[in-house]
């Protein structure tokens, strides 16, 4: 039998020190900063991972996305393994 992955979008901002804060809208709590957008990138996929570990000891469910596809390929601006 397969294990399902599931899958959740990461939203990133800039912040005023020419950062980026990256952000899992589904997990909540699940916020990262980086230097670079690759950075947030690593730190927001390790955090993502860490939380869901969490989410399952204590909760059992994990979050269902909130986000519809369709919406992201309206306001999606850059494609994270080009620069990961």
């Amino acid at each position: 039998m397969k294990k399902k992955i599931d899958q959740y979008y990461i939203i990133y901002e800039r912040d005023e020190k020419k950062g980026y804060i990256a952000s899992a809208p589904a997990i909540r709590g699940c916020v990262v900063y980086g230097k670079t957008l690759k950075e947030a990138y690593k730190n927001i996929n390790v955090a993502i991972k860490e939380c869901l570990e969490v989410i399952r000891e204590y909760r059992g469910n994990l979050p269902k996305e909130t986000i519809r596809p369709e919406i992201i390929k309206k306001v999606s601006f850059v494609k994270i393994p080009e620069y990961a």
